[in-house]
């Protein structure tokens, strides 16, 4: 880094509660070094003084087990949730911690609780979701007799006066530069539908993660919208998420009911073609070769994860994609988890090359076949996988 040098700022302490819901909520997306770099940062600074003395990020590095790549990627992951605001001059960073949201904001918002859900799933989801609920029925059967505060202290004549800035609540709020027309959203509704008065910033920013979020173009945006404003035009957020879910499930629906051919089953697939296949294109658009369609949102999350955390040449992150994609019969690429898994076989099988990921899935079919006892049970790999196997 040509900066070697920092400072830590703060405007709050952050307590217990705080801490559970980065531990719970925020670690599951940013992943460990991001959490573990978000937790050192908050113990270098003086509690009392919510700042620290300067350092050097060879300190971090140490601390951490990170290499300068790997800490601006943590780093960057930070300032992208909105954990961290980073400032510079010409002499060194300056890094801003920022509180995290509350357990209610983070579910509820149309980013941060989408990415969880798709992230960890519904099961987990609700029962993470669970540890942050408070019940009220030790209320039930009680009355509220609490003293106003009218009723002990009177009026007073005249307001201080009070100058300076004072110590606030500074908590963490992600960005999003998503291109989203608003002429066009606003010119497909109807004035039954919208009041332009009611479309706060807050209401247009949600409108805008939400577009980001689940892929919605305007069009789509506009439907979700009128199914989510009453009768007075005011548009309620928590419908307007669950209804940008519903159409993007149907928009992805669509998708995968126009799939079309791809050139490549109309060619002899090789080893060979199947390794240059590999080497031409990142994951993403090679999943779209083969599908003829878009990805999912889960499934890009997933692709992202793989390029993230496992560490293997391109050519094999590829090809172990497309193993994994033929388990389901090449209909959806499975999650992370199952992928790791696979990785981790191959890891043991001291697997670094293409040759080496592909003589690991002859081991594996090899293995398969003599388990199989009953010769109508359904085949593991989808015809293009079986091709490339006869070839070798």
């Amino acid at each position: 880094m040509k900066l070697d040098r920092f400072k830590l700022i703060t405007y709050q302490n952050i307590d217990i509660d705080e801490r559970n819901v980065v531990t719970l909520l925020y670690q599951p997306l940013i992943g460990c070094r991001a959490f573990s770099l978000y937790t050192l940062l908050w113990s270098l600074i003086d509690r009392s003084r919510l700042k620290s003395p300067e350092y050097l990020h060879g300190k971090i590095f140490d601390l951490l087990t990170l290499t300068p790549d790997e800490f601006l990627k943590a780093r960057k992951t930070l300032e992208a949730i909105g954990l961290l605001v980073v400032y510079q001059n010409e002499e060194m960073f300056l890094y801003e911690l920022k509180a995290p949201v509350t357990a209610e904001e983070f579910i509820k918002d149309g980013s941060l609780g989408a990415y969880l859900y798709h992230k960890i799933g519904q099961v987990e989801f609700d029962e993470i979701s669970s540890l942050f609920r408070i019940s009220n029925t030790e209320k039930d059967g009680f009355k509220n007799i609490t003293t106003n505060f009218d009723e002990v202290f009177e009026t007073i004549p005249k307001n201080i006066e009070t100058n300076g800035s004072f110590l606030r609540r500074s908590k963490s709020k992600i960005t999003i530069n998503h291109d989203f027309d608003w002429d066009i959203f606003l010119e497909g509704l109807s004035k039954n539908f919208v009041d332009r008065r009611k479309l706060t910033n807050k209401i247009k920013e949600q409108i805008t993660h939400f577009s980001y979020v689940y892929e919605l173009d305007e069009s789509s945006m506009q439907r979700a919208y009128m199914d989510s404003v009453d009768n007075d035009k005011n548009v309620n957020l928590d419908k307007l998420n669950k209804r940008c879910k519903y159409w993007a499930s149907v928009v992805q629906n669509t998708l995968q009911d126009t799939v079309k051919e791809t050139e490549y089953e109309h060619i002899d697939v090789t080893v060979e073609t199947i390794k240059e296949l590999c080497l031409k294109h990142n994951p993403k658009d090679l999943l779209i070769e083969l599908t003829g369609s878009k990805p999912s949102k889960k499934e890009l999350e997933t692709i992202f994860q793989v390029e993230s955390e496992l560490d293997l040449p391109k050519e094999v992150i590829n090809f172990l994609l497309l193993y994994a994609f033929q388990s389901t019969d090449g209909n959806l690429l499975p999650g992370f988890s199952f992928i790791n898994t696979i990785y981790t076989s191959w890891i043991r099988d001291g697997v670094k090359t293409f040759e080496d990921a592909y003589n690991a899935t002859l081991k594996y079919k090899e293995t398969s076949n003599k388990r199989r006892t009953n010769k109508n049970q359904k085949k593991f790999e989808p015809d293009w996988v079986t091709d490339m196997m006869k070839e070798f």
